[in-house]
């Protein structure tokens, strides 16, 4: 009789190495161009970039770090191991590279020559605005994030979230319904 493991991310990097690095010998800060490095050990990497291994599940644990080559340098096992001065840092790199407004409202969609046009109502820090996104292969692209969450993937590579489709309008949700697999 086979028995079934939950298996979390802690419980991986205790079986695997990934190259964690020590939050104490990382140095993370911003070049006069505005790049983020990293000063590790005896190197300085001038311009790094840091990528979510499990960006929706766990955004701000287990962050690769690679170099202006794309050569992995290691991994952020948490954010929040990191004093809060490096904290700002990553954290404001890592909202750069994974903007991901909010949906607010969804105004209409309309489906045309194998594309959805979603014209939608998005706030970020409060302040909302009209947005339209092209969507390509809804089925892939439009998601069902656990019961009440949705992601919406456009055409550029840009992330829309709804974080409660419970909490979303009638109106915007029917007109979503239609294209939520």
């Amino acid at each position: 009789m086979a028995t079934t493991q939950n298996t979390t991310a802690s419980d991986l990097s205790d079986a695997i190495d990934i190259g964690l690095l020590d939050p104490q010998k990382a140095e993370f800060y911003l070049t006069p161009g505005g790049f983020t490095g990293l000063k590790y050990g005896e190197a300085d990497y001038k311009r790094i970039t840091l990528r979510r291994a499990l960006p929706i599940g766990q955004p701000m644990a287990y962050i690769s770090v690679a170099d202006h080559d794309n050569k992995e340098i290691g991994m952020i096992g948490a954010v929040s191991e990191l004093s809060e001065e490096q904290r700002i840092i990553v954290t404001a790199e890592l909202e750069n590279r994974y903007y991901s407004p909010t949906i607010v409202e969804v105004k209409s969609v309309k489906d045309k020559l194998g594309y959805v046009y979603i014209e939608l109502v998005i706030g970020r820090e409060g302040h909302p605005y009209e947005k339209t996104c092209t969507v390509k292969d809804v089925s892939k692209n439009i998601r069902l994030l656990g019961d009440d969450r949705l992601i919406i993937f456009d055409v550029d590579g840009n992330r829309y979230l709804i974080n409660s489709l419970s909490k979303l309008d009638k109106k915007s949700l029917s007109r979503l319904e239609p294209y939520m697999f």
